[in-house]
């Protein structure tokens, strides 16, 4: 008499597999939102973070140099010694490249400012790399009115 042997297989069945996979869909969108919510607000804060660092650079060169760097010499001049230099330029004024925004994009730098007009304007684009918006991609700035849409660049909601 001869026996039958069963293959035992190892591994998972369908049904295991479209259970966890509804499990871990079913956490992220309970989590998910939440999270997302919390990374945007973090580059938010970078990106105030890295302004505030940039301005303090700016200041530094306008104490050697008598002005801020023209718009046309732009953040570069916190690296490069600028063509209206007359002796005065003792940077570089910050260490490494120029940063980007959390997004990527560079900041935007104008002197005289439009929003400033005493000094300069410095702000990034947010998260679309779009002048306005809302929410995450609201552009946002050091400025200091807090009703103003470019200040605000926190996420909605």
């Amino acid at each position: 008499m001869k026996r039958i042997k069963f293959q035992q297989k190892e591994g998972f069945t369908l049904f295991e597999v479209i259970a966890v996979l509804f499990l871990v869909a079913a956490l992220y969108a309970l989590v998910g939102p939440s999270i997302w919510k919390r990374l945007e607000t973090g580059k938010v804060q970078t990106a105030r973070a890295q302004m505030a660092l940039l301005k303090n650079c700016l200041n530094d060169y306008r104490l050697d140099m008598g002005t801020y760097p023209s718009t046309a010499e732009g953040l570069a001049a916190l690296r490069v010694r600028p063509a209206s230099d007359r002796g005065n330029w003792n940077g570089p004024y910050i260490e490494g490249p120029i940063p980007k925004d959390p997004w990527g994009n560079e900041y935007v730098y104008r002197f005289p400012g439009t929003r400033n007009y005493d000094s300069f304007d410095l702000y990034s684009l947010g998260a679309d790399g779009e002048e306005g918006g809302s929410g995450v991609n609201a552009d946002i700035s050091l400025w200091e009115e807090e009703d103003d849409p470019v200040y605000s660049g926190l996420p909605e909601g």
